[in-house]
């Protein structure tokens, strides 16, 4: 797992899968707001990467989320 994606999951306080869906799309959001270019570009790139990673490996970062909650 990238770990740009253990720094998300470890930042995210929530308690679901959706939850986290929603957490990763505010938090590039933000950034892609203010970006400008080939930056904002970028972000919007890291963001469909990510989801398309995470919709993909549902149940490792399920597992993932369950581990940190558990802590």
């Amino acid at each position: 797992m990238d770990n740009y994606l253990k720094t998300l999951i470890q930042n995210f306080r929530g308690k679901n899968y959706k939850d986290f869906l929603e957490y990763i799309h505010k938090t590039f959001e933000k950034q892609i707001d203010v970006s400008k270019g080939k930056q904002q570009d970028k972000y919007i790139k890291m963001r469909k990467s990510i989801l398309s990673y995470i919709f993909s490996n549902e149940r490792a970062i399920v597992s993932e989320l369950n581990k940190k909650i558990r802590k």
